[in-house]
């Protein structure tokens, strides 16, 4: 499997936020994406896009090709010519996939490194591509465990308790911006997951929030009663917010420019906008308003330098999660190699068999199998270490010339 499995796309590390807003996949489209891959010959994929990444994950033989069909749609997606994708994108085969989806789940390679959400988005992706029936074997050992991982890493380090998200981390944010109101008062766009978090992490502080939400029921469950109210009043309540958060599932802005506009007519103080939709559900020409701050995405990145408890924390879990990821990869090569070992030792037994019973033919049947098994065992000590190394490094070549070498006959699709 290690050898058939490959990875293209796109993140905050090396794109902007334009392009990642333009490949980005909404959760209600996945299935559709999901199903343009399979037309072009991908069976095992799994999508994840997030605000801060769209990654596909295919096992695939050979896994080059898989690589290509991916970029190559991502390119139709965003409408962009091969050669401006080409020098954001990223690919990665074999062990390094494995290294890097542990880590991505884990939050170490997330905007707030050390967040949990991604867990849940990557839990959530790979059980859309689960329900079209785009996850064999391989892909069902592969998200579970890096899941596993992620939930052990958290558990067993202060990552858990530290608070790190990026919904956290936009409300410190968007409160240092609203230096203007002694008590700040901040209106929260949304009811999602997102938005939630958020709404939480005001009230924790003793801030002053409303939630304005087309789903009235979920944002009364995050904000209280008299806390809520409609999209229809956004004008009157961005009239009065310090600090507006938007974090919406909307396909086009939710606040528009003219709802600040008009909000901000006769006003002095000023507002400051986070939004942490992807795309956004902030109209972008809200930026050029007069007394409106908008703070970009990547100004809400938090690599921990700045919290040694947290940065502490973050090493711990990356250690253990590289740990996790190395052995899957081992306990994959192992499987991978299984059957040429078994077909090795199964032949070189034999052999020992055939040469000790010429030697000693009044040896016992019992006393043959033990010599043999003892034999082939010393034998085969160098060799099974290669065809592992081989395996754990997604070399299904080397395995087939190991293969040919010693003269075994295996079907090649047992090293695919």
């Amino acid at each position: 499997m290690i050898g058939r499995l490959v990875m293209a796309g796109i993140s905050h590390a090396q794109a902007p936020q334009e392009l990642l807003e333009r490949v980005a996949v909404r959760q209600t489209d996945l299935p559709t994406f999901l199903e343009d891959l399979r037309g072009h010959g991908d069976g095992d994929t799994v999508l994840l896009s997030t605000c801060s990444r769209t990654e596909v994950y295919t096992v695939c033989q050979p896994a080059r090709s898989g690589a290509l069909r991916t970029i190559e749609l991502l390119e139709r997606r965003a409408g962009l010519a091969r050669a401006e994708l080409d020098s954001v994108v990223e690919v990665r085969a074999g062990a390094a996939v494995v290294e890097h989806l542990f880590q991505v789940t884990a939050g170490l390679k997330s905007r707030v490194v050390g967040e949990p959400d991604v867990q849940a988005q990557v839990r959530r992706a790979y059980r859309t591509a689960r329900s079209v029936g785009m996850t064999g074997r391989d892909v069902e050992r592969l998200f579970p465990a890096a899941l596993r991982s992620a939930e052990r890493a958290h558990l067993q380090t202060e990552l858990g308790q530290r608070g790190r998200s990026l919904a956290c981390r936009a409300v410190d944010v968007g409160l240092e911006r609203s230096t203007g109101a002694s008590y700040p008062r901040t209106l929260v766009v949304g009811s999602g997951h997102m938005a939630a978090a958020a709404t939480n992490r005001l009230l924790v502080l003793g801030k002053q929030v409303r939630v304005a939400a087309r789903n009235e029921a979920y944002a009364l469950k995050m904000a209280g009663p008299d806390a809520v109210c409609s999209l229809g009043a956004l004008v009157d309540e961005i009239r009065q917010a310090d600090l507006l958060i938007c974090a919406t599932s909307a396909a086009h802005p939710v606040v528009t420019v003219e709802h600040v506009h008009e909000a901000m007519r006769g006003r002095s103080r000023e507002l400051t906008v986070v939004d942490l939709s992807v795309p956004r559900n902030v109209d972008p020409l809200v930026a050029r308003t007069t007394g409106v701050t908008v703070v970009e995405m990547a100004a809400l990145s938090d690599d921990a330098q700045n919290d040694p408890a947290g940065l502490a924390a973050v090493h711990k879990a990356q250690t253990m999660v590289l740990d996790a990821a190395n052995r899957f990869v081992e306990d994959m090569a192992a499987r991978d190699a299984g059957p040429l070992i078994r077909a090795l030792r199964e032949q070189v037994e034999l052999d020992c068999r055939v040469e000790l019973l010429r030697r000693a033919p009044d040896l016992s049947s019992e006393a043959l199998d033990e010599a043999a098994h003892a034999a082939a065992g010393r034998l085969l000590h160098g060799p099974t270490l290669a065809l592992r190394a081989a395996a754990a490094t997604g070399d299904s070549a080397a395995l087939l010339r190991l293969a040919d070498t010693l003269n075994l006959t295996i079907d090649s699709a047992a090293t695919a």
